[in-house]
C-alpha cells in the first residue's frame, strides 16, 4: 500500500504551479466546474488528489454550507458542487485500485468522490485526507465508512487545525466526519503563528512535517 507520507507529499504538490508538468497524468485546474484535482498513476494504484482552497470560487464554496440532499446523502452544497462532473471525467481514466486524497476543501471533496464511487459500485481502496472539514451528515458517513481511511488533524496540547471543526451544526441536522480523526503534531513557528494563530496549524507543509516526524520516531 502507498504510504501516507507519499500521499501527503502529493497533496502538497498539487498546490504548486508546476503540478501540470511534473506530477500528474491528468491535471484539471477546474476551469469548467471549479474543482481542481490531479490523477497520478503509480505502481499498483491510481491516486486522485484534490487541491484545497486557492481561488475566490473555492472560498465561496467553502462558505456555501447549506445542506443538500443528493444521491449519496445529505452533504455540504459547496463541497458537492462540480463533483458529479469530476467523477464522470475520472471514471474512464481509472485502471487500478484507487486512493482518494486531499487537504482542506480537497479533503471534503475526497469524501464526496468516495460516496459517488461507492454508489456506482466501484469503491476506492483507501481515503487519506488532511485538515478535513466535515463534508456531510451521517448518511454520507455511513455510505463510505467501510472504506479504509485516515483523516489527519494537526495540533498540540493548546491548539489544533480549526478547519476540522467546520461547518458548525447542531442536532438533528449535524455535520460529521466520516471516520475518526488521527492526531499528529507539527507546530508552526515564527511569523506564521503570529499572523494566523491557530489557523496556522492548517498549512499543508505542517502535515508533511508531521508525517515525516512519525517516520523518524518509528
Amino acid at each position: 500500500m502507498l504510504s501516507d507520507r507519499t500521499v501527503v507529499s502529493l497533496c502538497q504538490a498539487i498546490y504548486k504551479p508546476t503540478a501540470l508538468v511534473d506530477q500528474w497524468e491528468r491535471f484539471d485546474p477546474g476551469l469548467d466546474d471549479g474543482v481542481c484535482y490531479g490523477l497520478r498513476k503509480l505502481a499498483g494504484f491510481d491516486i486522485v488528489v484534490f487541491r484545497g482552497s486557492v481561488t475566490a470560487q473555492d472560498w465561496i464554496r467553502d462558505l456555501h454550507a447549506m445542506i443538500v440532499a443528493t444521491r449519496i446523502g445529505h452533504v455540504h452544497a459547496g463541497f458537492f458542487a462540480g463533483m458529479e462532473h469530476v467523477w464522470s471525467e475520472l471514471r474512464p481514466l481509472i485502471t487500478q485500485p484507487v486512493i482518494v486524497a486531499g487537504h482542506s476543501l480537497g479533503a471534503a471533496r475526497a469524501a464526496i468522490l468516495c460516496g459517488l464511487m461507492v454508489k456506482d459500485g466501484v469503491p476506492p481502496c483507501r481515503r487519506v485526507v488532511f485538515g478535513e472539514p466535515k463534508p456531510g451528515l451521517l448518511d454520507l458517513a455511513n455510505l463510505i465508512k467501510a472504506i479504509p481511511a485516515a483523516s489527519y488533524r494537526n495540533g498540540d496540547s493548546l491548539h489544533h487545525d480549526l478547519v476540522t471543526d467546520v461547518p458548525l451544526s447542531f442536532p438533528p441536522l449535524q455535520y460529521v466526519h466520516p471516520t475518526p480523526i488521527v492526531e499528529v503534531c507539527a507546530e508552526p513557528t515564527g511569523a506564521l503563528f503570529e499572523r494566523l494563530g491557530a489557523f496556522a496549524y492548517h498549512h499543508i507543509e505542517l502535515y508533511v512535517a508531521a508525517l515525516a516526524a512519525q517516520k523518524q520516531e518509528a
